[in-house]
């Protein structure tokens, strides 16, 4: 039997918000705020100090597929990703870490909320800050609503279930295959390791695909999908979705 150990790679620089970072802080004067970070960046004493020196109220919360307080994982984009929804209680959310894959899913997770907040992201290895919005998925959403309206109007549905693991949800997919059946709709399971989109060409009956596997595929690759492709999560309940969708 193989046993796997899983070792956290730290990140042994100094750990500190830069002065842009606080002057910011400062200038927006939240009262509570939402605190994040990916598995390098989880030494925050110094972070959580600087904080409550401005008085603001830290509000942290476990994503439901991670086991560390504070961090997050690039896909935990839904409103349901977190034990405790502290984004809808933040008045704007601070990210520690490099890159935008991982903030960018706390952006998605408030689609459909009635506001997005924006994010606050502070870079210890460039010493940089940077603030992203809803701007940044503005077309994201966009699309994601003309797909949920093509969902909904569609007669033949295409589900696509990855053999990976963490990532097979193919319970899930025959439970939305018999909902779309029970509708009147013809639905068809299709089962690869990898899911390569340039493959849906050689399926031209499928009018919408649907998405098992990790929720960034229906979310950030939506926008150059040959055809209109959606998350399982939003299929369920696409009415719903469409309904509470950010404009």
């Amino acid at each position: 039997m193989v046993e796997t150990l899983y070792i956290d790679a730290k990140y042994t620089g100094k750990m500190q918000l830069s002065k842009k970072t606080l002057d910011y802080l400062k200038k927006i004067a939240p009262q509570k705020l939402a605190l994040f970070a990916s598995v390098q960046f989880l030494a925050l004493d110094t972070v959580k100090k600087q904080l409550q020196d401005l008085n603001i109220t830290m509000l942290t919360t476990a994503a439901k597929r991670t086991d560390k307080g504070v961090q997050i994982l690039g896909c935990d984009a839904y409103h349901d990703s977190f034990a405790d929804n502290i984004i809808d209680k933040s008045d704007a959310i601070l990210y520690i870490g490099d890159g935008l894959f991982h903030p960018q899913a706390a952006l998605y997770a408030q689609i459909q909320s009635s506001r997005i907040k924006e994010i606050i992201i502070y870079d210890p290895l460039g010493d940089h800050m940077r603030i992203i919005g809803k701007e940044n998925i503005q077309e994201n959403i966009d699309k994601l609503r003309r797909n949920l309206k093509a969902f909904i109007a569609a007669k033949t549905i295409g589900i696509t279930v990855t053999l990976k693991p963490g990532q097979q949800y193919l319970h899930g997919a025959m439970k939305l295959r018999e909902k779309l059946i029970a509708e009147g709709k013809e639905a068809y399971i299709f089962i690869d390791n990898t899911i390569d989109m340039g493959h849906f060409e050689n399926y031209p009956f499928i009018e919408v695909w649907v998405n098992t596997a990790c929720p960034r595929i229906g979310l950030d690759d939506i926008i150059n999908a040959p055809k209109p492709l959606l998350n399982i999560n939003h299929a369920l309940s696409p009415i719903k979705t469409l309904e509470t969708l950010q404009k």
